[in-house]
């Protein structure tokens, strides 16, 4: 059994806490309603629950980088979204492409972005990481990254980063 990397454990955890939270946030929805749906107090609006994570306007979304690649001849899978979103981004979705670990976030500047850029690389760094690309098309970051090396010539992770360019 492969060890997982301080960054797929951070990240596990982040998804995690979130689905924790999401099913708490459920849970406490539901409390309190009186017979009829109707909640206490009269009011039948549900509360108020933690925000869905939303896209940033004016950039590339995640759901555009899916598409993209199934449009390529690729096979992305299990892109899901990340709460809270890692690297300073404002939403991030992680997935796999053709069995190569890759990761989609949005960001509201350049400047936040730059520092998720190099929060990024610095902990592929960390984890000695062999072949990795961070690339970014206008407020959109891509991180590809061969982690079980199923790409020695590199040939996918170039497909996906072209895929993502052209957006």
């Amino acid at each position: 059994m492969r060890r997982r990397s301080s960054f797929e454990r951070s990240l596990r955890l982040a998804t995690v806490l979130a689905t924790a939270s999401a099913a708490v946030a459920a849970a406490v929805a539901g409390c309190g309603k009186k017979e009829g749906g109707a909640s206490p107090g009269g009011s039948s609006a549900a509360p108020p629950t933690a925000a869905a994570p939303q896209h940033v306007e004016g950039t590339p979304h995640a759901d555009a980088a899916i598409k993209a690649w199934q449009g390529a001849g690729l096979s992305p899978e299990g892109f899901a979204a990340i709460t809270p979103a890692p690297l300073g981004a404002v939403y991030c979705e992680q997935g796999r492409v053709q069995a190569i670990d890759a990761m989609v976030c949005e960001y509201r500047d350049q400047d936040s972005l730059n520092r998720g850029k190099t929060e990024l690389l610095q902990q592929w760094g960390r984890e000695g990481v062999n072949t990795g690309v961070a690339f970014q098309t206008k407020l959109t970051l891509l991180g590809v990254l061969d982690r079980g090396r199923r790409d020695p010539n590199g040939k996918v992770v170039s497909q996906v980063v072209d895929a993502f360019r052209k957006l």
